[in-house]
């Protein structure tokens, strides 16, 4: 069984991942937000919400994004994704109405604590299930990712394996960390929107560049009017 609650005592030391200036980070965000954004919005404590988010508990905005574009669709998009007979999946257009995908270029250095591998997961007392816990259990998540925080005041953020696609990451950034570290300001320093790297989602164009990333995973989109 899974350890659902943080150590009582604890004296490891988290490994840390250096996320390097010029890396591209790739979100799926509402166009009304500016792709740089974060969310500064809390998750209640039990219900709803994503894997490390803020809660009341440990109050900061947030960031998710992924390290290749296919992830950043994978773990926004694939969720509730059912297998056909056949091993297909299938995006109708409501689920991508008003949604881009962005790239972004980080301008600095940010230190990540690392939950890729099995040895960073031992290092804070955990295993697997702390990346790859379903949806119903993220409220023991978002306590490790408070108490986890506390552990390691220097960290930036956190980098794991995607449960959505393997082999590949995902990443969170914690807004008080960055502003501490360059100032209010962080989004704009930080991060560098790139125009050739943002598509929108639900367009004709949108379908063709989606459903020839996508073929890879098996998932193919049907736009607003073509899904019956």
């Amino acid at each position: 069984m899974p350890c659902v609650a943080p150590p009582p005592y604890y004296d490891g030391i988290p490994h840390r991942y250096l996320l390097g200036r010029g890396s591209c980070l790739w979100r799926v965000h509402d166009r009304k937000y500016c792709a740089r954004s974060f969310k500064a919005v809390r998750s209640d404590l039990q219900f709803g919400g994503a894997r490390f988010d803020a809660t009341e508990a440990d109050d900061f905005p947030f960031f998710y994004a992924a390290l290749d574009q296919g992830t950043a669709l994978a773990e926004t998009l694939f969720r509730d994704l059912c297998l056909d007979d056949r091993g297909m999946r299938l995006l109708t257009g409501p689920a991508l109405t008003g949604r881009q995908m962005s790239g972004l270029t980080l301008t600095r250095d940010l230190e990540l604590v690392s939950l890729i591998n099995g040895e960073d997961l031992a290092a804070i007392g955990q295993d697997a299930w702390l990346v790859t816990a379903s949806g119903s259990e993220y409220a023991q998540t978002r306590a490790w990712g408070h108490w986890l925080r506390g552990q390691a005041k220097w960290a930036h953020g956190f980098v794991w394996e995607s449960l959505r696609d393997r082999g590949r990451l995902a990443v969170v950034l914690f807004g008080d960390r960055l502003a501490a570290t360059f100032g209010k300001d962080y989004e704009r320093v930080l991060l560098h929107e790139v125009p050739e790297l943002a598509d929108s989602l639900d367009d004709v164009d949108g379908a063709e560049w989606l459903n020839e990333l996508l073929e890879r995973y098996r998932v193919a989109f049907a736009p607003l009017g073509r899904h019956g």
